[in-house]
């Protein structure tokens, strides 16, 4: 667990919130009030008061789905109480929130991460996601009964399995970011996904794709030298057609353990910019 995820463990222990989050009241009880204001480029902002023990949270009235405004409200959450983030800026730009690819500044990311833990509690969602068989229907189904995202519930996901696994958000025939489980080592080629074979791919095609998970060859999301290494990759894939994209959750069911150095030529593909941020600020554990 990161130490944002952990820090947002602390409060629900702090508040002994065992089930589904009221924001409002856990807003109430930090000094915090929320209040819907159409915004330009933005989806959430969080402005301080002078003594930074109060504040308010502006959401987006743009913003259609429950899900997003209480993730955004969580994610504004994260900056108010996450030690450095009060130095940073208090908009949250469109397309931060919510997303989990590397793309992220480090406080963008980790105000994700605090959200994500506060919505779905390790200590109550583990059981429920089975995190042995990876499912996008499960995982749907828990989003539910939560009012989460897809993709933050599928990051929980990611966050508590022991299973080589990924999830990747392809928009308009693109793939705009992606996000791995510990257990999968490997980068994934993104600006060349979805490949046209892949389940995604064939989503964007116009094909019309019965749901569920199906075999796939590796090679249609991984560079070659890590596609040879998955001997069976299983994709579950979904479209979202109010934002045209299409949702992939990846599963590395047979991966052969032992590290092996690519070639140079794909080390550089490799390579994110984003990655190599110098001067970050540390907060505590």
């Amino acid at each position: 667990m990161t130490a944002a995820a952990q820090l947002a463990s602390l409060l629900l222990d702090r508040f002994k919130i065992s089930g589904k989050l009221d924001l409002e009241e856990i807003c109430r009880t930090l000094g915090l009030r929320v209040r819907e204001k159409e915004f330009a480029g933005f989806d959430g902002v969080l402005v301080r008061g002078k003594n930074a023990q109060k504040g308010i949270i502006g959401i987006n009235k743009a913003i259609q789905e429950s899900s997003r405004k209480r993730f955004t409200i969580a994610h504004e959450i994260g900056h108010f109480v996450i030690p450095y983030h009060q130095h940073q800026e208090t908009a949250c730009v469109a397309g931060v929130i919510d997303r989990f690819g590397r793309g992220l500044t480090r406080p963008e990311l980790e105000a994700n991460e605090f959200a994500s833990e506060l919505l779905l509690p390790s200590k109550i969602v583990q059981g429920r996601l089975e995190l042995n068989r990876p499912s996008l229907a499960n995982i749907a189904a828990i989003a539910n009964d939560f009012e989460t995202s897809l993709s933050a519930t599928t990051w929980r996901f990611l966050d508590l399995t022991e299973l080589p696994c990924a999830m990747v958000w392809s928009q308009a025939g693109k793939a705009i970011w992606y996000r791995t489980s510990e257990a999968l080592p490997f980068k994934l080629p993104l600006r060349d996904l979805p490949a046209p074979g892949s389940i995604a791919g064939r989503v964007f095609a116009g094909e019309e794709i019965i749901s569920g998970a199906e075999e796939v060859e590796a090679d249609l999301w991984f560079y070659p030298s890590h596609a040879r290494r998955i001997s069976l990759l299983v994709e579950d894939s979904i479209p979202l057609s109010n934002y045209d994209a299409v949702f992939t959750l990846l599963w590395a069911v047979q991966m052969e353990q032992s590290a092996g150095l690519e070639d140079e030529e794909e080390m550089l593909e490799e390579l994110e910019p984003n990655e190599f941020t110098l001067g970050r600020k540390r907060w505590p554990r």
